[in-house]
C-alpha cells in the first residue's frame, strides 16, 4: 500500500501526534526533519546547551586568573555541539525536499547523520589540536616551550595545575592508549550523533510506519462504510420493489378497477410517480440528491402512493423553503418513513397519519421529524432494527457526535423519529 506522506509544512495527522502538546514536545506534532521540526528542535537543543554550559561560563567568567580560564576547550566544545546541532537538521532537511521514495529517503538520512559525525570526529582528531595551538600563540597562552596551556576543567573548576609536568606526561599517555581513544571517540561520536538529529531517523521510521497503519485504518473505515451503504441501498430497494410491496400494490389495483376505477387509476400514477422518484437515486451514487428537497421529493411519492392503497392514510411533508437546499445523507428519511408505515400505519385499525417535518432545532442543528400516531412500539413484531442500526453507523461514520437519531413514543400514541445532522448548504 502506498503511504501518504503529509507535505513537510503540514502537521502530522493528530491520530499520531496526539492533540495536546507541551512546549518541549510541540516539534513532534511535524514531519521528522521538516522546516517546523528544525526551527522547534534548535530552539529546544539551545536551551538545553545553555543550561549545560552556564557552570563552565560562570567558571571561566568567576575567576581573574588566566590559567584558569579555559577558553580554547570550551570554545571548541561550544562550537562542535552548535555546528552538530545546526548541520545535521539542514543536511536532513535537504534530503527530505529532495522528493525520494521511502528508502532513498532513509539513505539519504543516514548518510546526512553519518557525514555530520565523519567530520567533526575529523575535526577533533585532526584539526582541533592545531588550531587551538594556533590561537594559543596568537593570544600569548602558551608555556615557555611555547606549547598551548592544558587544563582539565570540570564544571568551571581546575582540578590540576596547568604546568604540572607530571599530570602531561600522564595525560600523554592516556592519549597514545588505543583502548581510551577508542571510548573516546565512541563517546564524542554518540554525541554529535544525537546533536545531528540521530534520534530523528527513529522518528522518521516511526513516522512512515505511523502513517501507513493509518491509511489502513482509514481504508478499512472507508470500505467499511461503502459496505454499510451498500447494504442500506440494497435493503431500501428491496423494501420498495420487492415482490410482497407490488402485488399488494397490484392487487389494490385490480380490486379497485371494477369497484372503485378512479381510486385505481390514482394508485397507478401513484406508483408510476413513485418509481420514478425512486429508482434513478438508488442508481446515482446519491450527492445530487443528498438535500433535504431531494429526500422530500422520495419521501412524498412513497406516502402518496401508500395513501392511494390505505385511504385511511393521512399524510403530509412539511419543510421551509431555504431548508430544501440543505445537504442531507440519502436514503435516512425513507427508512424512517417505511417503518413508520410498516410498525405504526398498518397494524392499526382505523384511521391514521403520518406528518414529516424538516425544521432547525434549538441547538442549530437541522432536525428532519417522522411522526405517525399507529400502533407505537412492540405493536409489530416484524423486524429486526437493523435500518436504524445502519442509520446510527452511518451517522457516525458522517458526522461523529455532531448526529444522532433519536425515537421516542408520542403522549397521544404512536412514534416520533428525529434525525439531527449539522446545518450545511448542498
Amino acid at each position: 500500500m502506498t503511504t501518504t506522506v503529509p507535505t513537510l509544512d503540514q502537521p502530522l495527522p493528530a491520530e499520531l501526534t496526539g492533540l495536546h502538546h507541551g512546549w518541549f514536545t510541540r516539534y513532534r506534532r511535524w514531519p521528522v526533519f521538516s522546516p517546523n521540526w528544525v526551527r522547534q528542535r534548535w530552539l529546544h537543543v539551545g536551551v538545553v546547551l545553555l543550561l549545560s554550559l552556564s557552570p563552565m561560563f560562570i567558571g571561566v567568567f568567576s575567576t581573574d586568573n588566566p590559567a584558569n580560564r579555559p577558553w580554547l576547550g570550551l570554545t571548541e566544545l561550544v562550537l562542535v555541539m552548535l555546528t552538530a546541532a545546526t548541520a545535521g537538521p539542514l543536511l536532513g532537511l535537504w534530503v527530505r525536499r529532495r522528493g525520494w521514495d521511502e528508502r532513498r529517503e532513509w539513505w539519504g538520512l543516514v548518510a546526512a547523520i553519518a557525514s555530520v559525525v565523519a567530520v567533526l570526529l575529523l575535526f577533533q582528531a585532526h584539526a582541533a589540536e592545531p588550531l587551538k595551538q594556533y590561537i594559543a600563540e596568537r593570544t600569548g597562552d602558551v608555556d615557555e616551550h611555547g606549547k598551548r596551556r592544558r587544563i582539565v576543567m570540570m564544571i568551571g573548576m581546575t582540578i590540576r595545575a596547568p604546568d604540572d609536568p607530571v599530570a602531561e606526561q600522564q595525560e600523554q599517555e592516556e592519549q597514545q592508549d588505543p583502548v581510551r581513544t577508542t571510548l573516546d571517540y565512541v563517546l564524542r561520536g554518540s554525541i554529535v550523533f544525537l546533536l545531528a538529529g540521530g534520534l530523528g531517523l527513529r522518528g522518521w521510521r516511526r513516522e512512515r510506519e505511523g502513517l501507513a497503519a493509518l491509511a489502513r485504518e482509514r481504508a478499512l473505515a472507508e470500505a467499511q462504510a461503502q459496505r454499510r451503504e451498500a447494504e442500506l441501498r440494497l435493503s431500501v430497494l428491496a423494501a420498495q420493489v420487492e415482490p410482497h410491496f407490488l402485488f399488494n400494490t397490484l392487487a389494490g389495483v385490480r380490486s379497485a378497477i371494477a369497484t372503485d376505477p378512479a381510486r385505481a387509476t390514482e394508485m397507478i400514477e401513484r406508483l408510476v410517480e413513485y418509481l420514478r422518484a425512486a429508482i434513478p437515486r438508488l442508481r446515482s451514487d446519491g450527492s445530487a440528491q443528498a438535500t433535504v428537497g431531494g429526500q422530500f421529493d422520495i419521501v412524498r411519492a412513497y406516502l402518496g402512493l401508500m395513501a392511494a392503497r390505505m385511504p385511511r392514510l393521512s399524510w403530509s411533508v412539511q419543510a421551509d423553503e431555504a431548508l430544501l437546499r440543505r445537504r442531507f445523507p440519502p436514503l435516512m428519511l425513507i427508512s424512517l418513513a417505511e417503518n413508520a408505515i410498516k410498525h405504526g400505519v398498518e397494524p392499526k385499525i382505523g384511521p391514521v397519519r403520518v406528518d414529516v417535518r424538516a425544521e432547525r432545532s434549538d441547538d442549530g442543528r437541522l432536525a428532519l421529524v417522522v411522526e405517525d400516531d399507529g400502533a407505537g412500539f412492540g405493536a409489530s413484531a416484524a423486524g429486526t432494527g437493523l435500518g436504524l442500526a445502519n442509520i446510527r453507523e452511518r451517522l457516525a461514520q458522517l458526522y461523529g457526535e455532531r448526529a444522532a437519531l433519536s425515537l421516542k413514543a408520542r403522549p397521544g400514541g404512536g412514534v416520533s423519529a428525529t434525525i439531527k445532522v449539522p446545518l450545511e448548504d448542498a
